[in-house]
Parts: structure tokens; C-alpha cells; sequence
């Protein structure tokens, strides 16, 4: 396997995103980041007694999902702070609701279209069986992507590493696309849970949102390195 048949792998499992910046354009507005949603203001009312405040740290269409795939409505990712000043994230989705039926404070975010280059370890599972074929010439199974030898392991993150907006930071949010993995990460996250929203503004630390179409829940990943 070549450095140039390893991207070729690459750039055939390359998955459809979309970067969220606050530059306007054609496609209009499509979310927004910080400020407040009418709705669900920063401010609690006085029967909820066991948080004192929560904060909007940004909201995304249900039209721009929908081209993902995702129907639940606009998605929205708050932080809470309970009256012991502790920190948890919560996403508001309902698919009742319309983006452009709410009304926000925030900086207004516009979409656009982009490809997300799959990092090493999703080449090594998801690739073809050319790339099994490479693995097992190595005695290793696909999970085992972690101890492939040699310097092509480091070649192709380079390249991938040029490829990713977090590297880049050419985007404030990256909607859907491959998620990557961190330095706290025991394995490579499979694809039963999907990568939906990943912030690269006002890091660290970084939010990953995922849904579980399965059990129509979602998880919330603050990440710091």
C-alpha cells in the first residue's frame, strides 16, 4: 500500500458537511452562535430551583440537517449551570418546531458546502478490501489500525490533517462529515452513533453533538486536548 492508494481509500469513503461561518451568503442564514433563543432564554423562571442559569451556544436548520439525513427538527446546544456551579450540556431538538420560526440575539451562521476526508483510523475500518488485504499482510484485524507500522500511519495524517477545517479553522461549526479521534478516546467511535455537529469557535473546549438514530438520543461531547 502507497501513500497515494492509502488517500485514494481516502477520498472514496469522503462523506458530504457543511461549514458554518458568520460571512453571509447566497444560501442564507442557517443557524446562529451565542446570544439567546426567545424561546429558551438565559434566564430561568423562579420554579426551577436546581439551575441558575443556562446559556445558548448555538442553534442549526432542520432544512440544513435534512441533507444529512437527520430529521429532528433545529438543534440546538445549550450550556447549564446548576447552583453548585456545575457544568453540563444539554441539546434541545424538536421536530415540531421550525429554525425559521425562532428568533435569536446571536451572530447569524451560513452554510457551506463541503467533503470531510475520513482520518486513519476510519480508513482502516471502513476501506476497502484492499486496505483488509494490507492490514492482515501486517497480522493485524481492521480495529487494529493503532499499531500499524511505519511512517504511512503519520503520512496520511499529515494529509488529512491539511484537509480537516479543524486544522484549518476555516469554520466556526462543521455539520456532519467523519469525527476524528482525541487524545481521551479508548477506540475509534462507530458509525451506529452519528457525528452531527462539531464547534471549532471560542475553543476550548470544542463540542461534539452525536445522535444515535437507533435510540433517537443525542450526546454531548465537550472535548479538550
Amino acid at each position: 500500500m502507497t501513500l497515494e492508494e492509502l488517500i485514494s481509500e481516502g477520498e472514496a469513503l469522503a462523506r458530504p458537511s457543511f461549514l458554518l461561518k458568520a460571512e453571509p451568503n447566497d444560501g442564507g442564514i442557517v443557524g446562529y452562535w451565542g446570544g439567546e433563543r426567545a424561546d429558551m432564554p438565559d434566564k430561568l423562571p423562579p420554579p426551577v430551583v436546581v439551575f441558575s442559569s443556562r446559556r445558548h451556544v448555538f442553534s442549526v436548520s432542520e432544512q440544513l440537517l435534512a441533507q444529512l439525513g437527520i430529521s429532528q427538527g433545529p438543534v440546538s446546544l445549550f450550556e447549564w449551570e446548576s447552583v453548585k456551579d456545575e457544568t453540563s450540556y444539554r441539546v434541545e431538538a424538536d421536530h415540531r418546531l421550525q429554525f425559521s420560526a425562532l428568533k435569536f440575539s446571536g451572530e447569524a451562521l451560513y452554510a457551506t458546502a463541503s467533503t470531510s476526508f475520513p482520518p486513519f483510523a476510519a480508513v482502516c475500518l471502513y476501506g476497502s478490501e484492499r486496505v483488509a488485504a494490507w492490514l492482515r499482510e501486517q497480522g493485524l484485524a481492521r480495529h487494529e489500525y493503532w499499531r500499524v507500522s511505519g511512517d504511512l500511519p503519520d503520512q496520511y495524517d499529515t494529509e488529512w490533517q491539511r484537509r480537516s477545517p479543524f486544522y484549518q479553522q476555516n469554520a466556526d461549526v462543521v455539520i456532519g462529515g467523519w469525527h476524528f479521534l482525541w487524545p481521551d478516546d479508548d477506540f475509534y467511535i462507530p458509525q451506529e452513533l452519528k457525528l452531527v455537529a462539531l464547534t471549532l469557535r471560542d475553543a476550548e473546549p470544542w463540542f461534539e453533538l452525536w445522535h444515535s438514530p437507533r435510540s433517537m438520543g443525542w450526546q454531548v461531547k465537550p472535548r479538550i486536548t
